[in-house]
């Protein structure tokens, strides 16, 4: 009776790669990635066992939805494309982490944290998009 509410799996394919995105993000990235805001040192086999594991998953979805699988309007498509963006961003991003292992106090790492801010934005015009295409998540 005062259970927690269970969200339904969208059945639109990008709506559904959204949810296991946005799934991802709050669960297996959520403490990885206050680590890398406050740069703080990140355990290097640990982190690089999730950055494994999500970016496989990542490249899932990315090769689920590309236009040969999934035919759809040029609304969707314009979302779509945003999507794999932001997957690319994400998956370039821990990319980056992993060559200068995982040290955080590398010059190069310098505006890590401002790639997965401009993944986090994308995030939002997707969410907007979605909502004109009228999916079922958004």
């Amino acid at each position: 009776m005062f259970g927690k509410r269970k969200i339904e799996k969208p059945k639109n394919p990008l709506g559904l790669v959204l949810y296991e995105y946005d799934n991802i993000i709050n669960k297996e990235l959520k403490d990885v990635l206050k680590s890398i805001n406050k740069n703080k040192k990140l355990n290097p086999s640990r982190t690089g066992r999730i950055f494994d594991s999500v970016s496989y998953r990542l490249n899932s979805f990315k090769d689920g939805i590309t236009k040969d699988k999934l035919k759809t309007d040029y609304r969707s498509d314009k979302a779509r494309d945003l999507i794999i963006d932001m997957l690319n961003t994400i998956n370039n991003s821990f990319e980056k982490i992993k060559s200068e292992n995982f040290d955080l106090q590398s010059p190069v790492l310098n505006n890590i944290y401002s790639n997965f801010e401009y993944a986090f934005n994308l995030r939002e015009a997707i969410r907007k998009k979605l909502k004109d295409v009228e999916c079922d998540y958004s």
